[in-house]
């Protein structure tokens, strides 16, 4: 009976001091120190900081994509235009040369008839040549523009 009296004490007074000790424990684990909390904090500022970083570097990276991406659409346009103006041109051109081609046998026949003077002739002729020497750079610019353009709009 002596034996079983000083069981029973024991586990009273184990029961009794374990949950303390069980419930004390939780507690701590449950309210943070200051120090925990302080460093919890310093870890949410770092990822904080972290994520700022990304967003930095990705706004950086867009606003660089979208200058090159404005940067080429204006030399879309710009080489647009230039292969525009050069068609307009050799377009004039050819026109130009075939008036030049329907009056050169009419100013033939006006200076052998005596009606027209030679030098008018001579300024047909010229202005002929003139047109034919510059309809084969406008048609190698054209051929290079129009390369330049599907370059760029390739890219």
């Amino acid at each position: 009976m002596k034996i079983s009296l000083v069981c029973f004490l024991f586990l009273l007074v184990s029961f009794l001091v374990s949950p303390e000790n069980a419930l004390a424990q939780p507690s701590n684990a449950s309210r943070p120190t200051s120090e925990q909390s302080l460093q919890e904090l310093v870890r949410e500022v770092r990822q904080l900081r972290a994520t700022l970083q990304r967003i930095n570097t990705t706004m950086y990276k867009s606003q660089l994509m979208l200058e090159r991406m404005k940067f080429q659409q204006e030399q879309v346009a710009r080489i647009s235009r230039e292969l525009a103006e050069t068609r307009e041109n050799l377009s004039e051109i050819r026109a130009a040369a075939t008036r030049l081609k329907e009056m050169l046998p009419k100013a033939e026949a006006g200076v052998e008839s005596g009606e027209k003077h030679p030098a008018e002739l001579a300024g047909v002729k010229a202005e002929l040549e003139h047109l034919r020497e510059k309809e084969p750079r406008l048609v190698t610019r054209e051929a290079q523009l129009s390369n330049d353009l599907e370059l760029e709009r390739a890219k």
